[in-house]
């Protein structure tokens, strides 16, 4: 009876899928077109186009910067990169893993980060981790939320650094 049940939810499940009107989507396109967003992404960084990053982004996004409050749509997000260019600083993004949903509508992208800023006391280095949760758009991918944070350890309360602690 078991297997009667299984085969009949098979079927119904089959011919739902071929009435929605296609062939599942293939989680292994979704990543690789992930991945070509992140190239473009650095591009964008490299060219300081806040415009072009910030269509990266889902009109209601959320930007999860370190030790700031989060940030709250495109044209916010957008405000949020313009702000870094007067400062000379670069970023580059490196995916480790994209995982795409086997819906083939949300994928979580992780990767590491390097920054670098001038400085009068010299270039200012960082470098750490994100992760950022990509939603499908029709045909395009769309970020919908992004978090990142240093490798680096916070640095020492004020008072203990004026005692030498």
């Amino acid at each position: 009876m078991r297997t009667v049940a299984r085969g009949v939810s098979a079927a119904i499940m089959g011919v739902s899928f071929a009435c929605a009107g296609g062939t599942r989507p293939d989680p292994g396109a979704g990543e690789q077109a992930i991945r070509r967003l992140v190239t473009s992404w650095n591009g964008y960084l490299v060219a300081q186009n806040d415009s072009a990053i910030a269509q990266l982004y889902a009109d209601d996004a959320v930007l999860m910067p370190p030790a700031m409050p989060r940030v709250t749509g495109r044209e916010n997000i957008r405000r949020f990169w313009a702000e870094i260019w007067p400062i000379k600083a670069t970023l580059t993004l490196s995916p480790t893993s994209v995982r795409v949903a086997r819906s083939g509508d949300w994928a979580i992208e992780e990767g590491d980060w390097t920054w670098s800023a001038p400085s009068p006391t010299g270039d200012q280095r960082d470098k750490g981790k994100y992760m950022v949760t990509w939603a499908r758009a029709g045909d395009s991918w769309k970020v919908v939320q992004d978090i990142w944070n240093s490798d680096q350890p916070p640095p020492a309360p004020a008072a203990a650094q004026a005692t030498g602690d």
